[in-house]
């Protein structure tokens, strides 16, 4: 039977009070290797819960917050997404791990589903307190993802992420729905059954402020932090990609996933898991279990513990 240890926390990212939960590691004497972890698109970290009990049951320390603008977290408009603003948070959320006591902060990973995926491919890049990365459902793209010849538009990346001051660039906000439910306005993000399934199964599992309405907040910017093609290939830390074979969502083509995986110039490791996008997300299935036993093991391999 898992047991919670875990307490509520905040830390402060870019003016606004991010929340969330840090689970301590069961069994560990002295300091442990720490996880990051942040929710996906339009999900929560509430639903992360079972992940992070598990891996606390291995004897990781794991924080998981809400990105801005979602969730238990403060922040303007609410459900807006912004990639740069989830990079930064992560950012802030391993500097806030970094004070706390029984943590080992030489072994922090940043680990991403679906959308936030990408997310730790870029902090992964940015930030060298992060020593390895663990990357749920990539999210690399399509068949029209065309990859770079040049490093100019992550060359800008890497200069400014960090410290560009956004009131100068302000956002656009292009209203979507994560699934095909009544609720919402705007074009749908991920069709299908199992996108409606998976998120009315996790609202009944977790009582939490889940809204299918999402407003993408677009920048103009001399890149994009969304572009999906950009991180991979400047990964330098040890890296696991978790991939569903049936990945039904347009920007996790399985092809292209690959293809990413394959640009990583760092130790890595590759776990295919057949099924779909959501099908990860089920404890006690099949699919559940291989991607937290290749996690585990991948942990394992780069820590030592």
């Amino acid at each position: 039977m898992s047991i919670k240890t875990y307490e509520q926390i905040e830390f402060l990212s870019e003016g606004a009070v991010l929340r969330g939960r840090l689970y301590r590691p069961v069994g560990v004497a002295g300091d442990a290797p720490a996880i990051v972890m942040a929710h996906g698109f339009s999900v929560l970290a509430a639903w992360l819960d079972d992940f992070a009990t598990d891996f606390a049951q291995a004897g990781f320390a794991v924080l998981v917050f809400d990105h801005r603008n979602f969730g238990d977290s403060d922040g303007e408009p609410r459900y807006g997404f912004d990639t740069l603003l989830q990079i930064r948070g992560y950012r802030d959320a391993i500097t806030f791990l970094e004070t706390q006591t029984g943590i080992d902060k030489n072994k922090i990973t940043a680990w991403g589903e679906s959308a936030s995926s990408l997310v730790v491919q870029f902090i992964g890049v940015f930030d060298d307190r992060v020593r390895a990365v663990i990357a749920y459902t990539p999210v690399c793209g399509n068949s029209n993802t065309i990859l770079d010849s040049s490093n100019e538009k992550f060359d800008w990346l890497r200069e400014n992420w960090s410290d560009l001051d956004l009131s100068t660039v302000p956002a656009r906000e292009l209203a979507v729905r994560m699934c095909r439910l009544h609720e919402g306005e705007g074009p749908v993000i991920v069709e299908g059954n199992a996108a409606v399934s998976y998120t009315t199964w996790m609202r009944k599992k977790y009582a939490s402020n889940w809204s299918n309405q999402v407003f993408i907040l677009q920048r103009k910017l001399e890149a994009q932090f969304n572009e999906q093609r950009l991180p991979a290939k400047f990964l330098k830390v040890p890296t696991l990609f978790v991939i569903a074979t049936d990945d039904e969502v347009p920007l996790c083509e399985l092809t292209t996933n690959r293809r990413c995986f394959d640009l990583i110039d760092a130790p890595k490791q590759l776990t295919e898991i057949t099924g779909g996008h959501f099908g990860l997300a089920y404890r006690e299935t099949e699919p559940y279990d291989q991607a937290m036993g290749a996690a585990i093991k991948f942990l394992r391999g780069v820590f030592g513990s």
